[in-house]
């Protein structure tokens, strides 16, 4: 039987093949994870088209109330209606669609509050270091939740009152991890190389700081989306976040949960589909560590 050449080399070596890593997403034991995730990511993408482009929010913005409550697999709904008669697979579909932009949004935010007070705290002297350690402490002692409360009575509850609550709030983790590798990395010899031919403090951030830490940072973003969606949840749930009539997740949860005894649907359909998007996102991290970050420098969730 004719051989490959990694397969000789590692026959070689008393070593067994690797398969590739876009291959290893297609085993048996994986292939789950990915048709779900397919299905969750071209959902969520489905969802920010809606958003995006006004003359589609009829699909999950139209009303019937002649038809409200219909159970799943009721005719013209598969997935029945809710408490104003909207479809609820496009009220899904559109909440997911919000929840990843709000996600999405946090970790962004996130990450260049972390990156960038990581990095002053940590090559930009003792000054700059206690500084940045007094504001993660403070910041990672107050709860997002109360946050959330001043910044609704502040601008009232929007998804900009979500994205600066969560992303105020979760930013300090990143920016912790960032110091740790940048007291690392700084005693490299690239870059005690770059200090000695006089490039700038801010060139040797971006051109060695920035670009090692791209793994771990990829690693952490999905965390991050994930966590955000439940943050984002549990805030549009007890009215501080997203409101009616656009569609999300916890809104849902929290309209829902009012009718019950009419309808269950509403809230297991929305309730099932939170945890199956956060579950998958925290799958798809621990597989991005096990390949971004072999030496374990992001803590598993």
């Amino acid at each position: 039987m004719t051989m490959t050449a990694p397969q000789i080399a590692a026959q070689g070596t008393g070593l067994k093949a690797r398969p590739s890593r876009f291959l290893i997403l297609f085993q048996p034991h994986n292939l789950v994870w990915t048709i779900g995730g397919v299905i969750i990511i071209a959902a969520g993408i489905l969802g920010i088209v809606l958003q995006l482009v006004p003359s589609w929010r009829h699909l999950y913005l139209t009303q019937d109330l002649t038809a409200t409550f219909q159970a799943p697999l009721s005719t013209g709904h598969v997935l029945g209606t809710d408490n104003l008669g909207r479809d609820l697979l496009w009220q899904l579909i559109a909440g997911l669609g919000i929840s990843l932009m709000i996600g999405i949004g946090v970790t962004v935010l996130s990450l260049v509050l972390g990156l960038t007070v990581g990095i002053l705290g940590a090559y930009f002297g003792r000054t700059a270091d206690a500084v940045s350690n007094v504001i993660v402490d403070v910041t990672w002692a107050f709860p997002a939740i109360l946050l959330a409360v001043l910044l609704a009575g502040a601008i009232g509850p929007s998804v900009t009152t979500v994205v600066l609550a969560l992303a105020l709030t979760t930013w300090p983790g990143y920016a912790r991890i960032v110091r740790g590798e940048v007291l690392s990395l700084r005693e490299r010899d690239f870059v005690n190389a770059a200090r000695v031919l006089g490039v700038p403090k801010l060139v040797i951030s971006v051109r060695h700081f920035v670009v090692n830490l791209m793994p771990i940072t990829i690693v952490i973003a999905v965390y991050y989306v994930a966590t955000a969606i439940i943050g984002e949840a549990g805030l549009s749930f007890l009215g501080l976040g997203v409101q009616a009539p656009m569609p999300s997740l916890g809104l849902m949860l929290s309209v829902g949960q009012q009718y019950l005894n009419v309808s269950w649907w509403p809230v297991v359909l929305s309730g099932a589909l939170l945890a199956l998007v956060v579950l998958f996102l925290n799958a798809f991290g621990d597989f991005l560590r096990g390949r971004l970050d072999p030496h374990g420098r992001v803590p598993r969730r």
